[in-house]
């Protein structure tokens, strides 16, 4: 078993959560609470990584070393 490391972004939508990391163009996590989007998204990034080991393409790189939430008065 390998670890991987990613960031990912969770929004909120009306009454739903989602979360995507820029590391998986066109990979998305859908949910009603926030860890039920974050589960979707770790599922949805496992599932692609096991597609690319099965097609031996390459697997994805974090290319995000540090993110922050900052606060702007403008």
């Amino acid at each position: 078993m390998e670890l991987f490391t990613y960031p990912i972004t969770q929004e909120r939508e009306g009454r739903k959560y989602w979360a995507y990391s820029e590391d998986f163009p066109g990979v998305y996590g859908l949910g009603k609470s926030i860890n039920e989007a974050k589960a979707s998204i770790l599922e949805s990034m496992r599932l692609y990584i096991e597609e690319c080991r099965a097609t031996h393409r390459t697997i994805p790189r974090a290319r995000t070393v540090y993110a922050e939430t900052v606060c702007l008065a403008v």
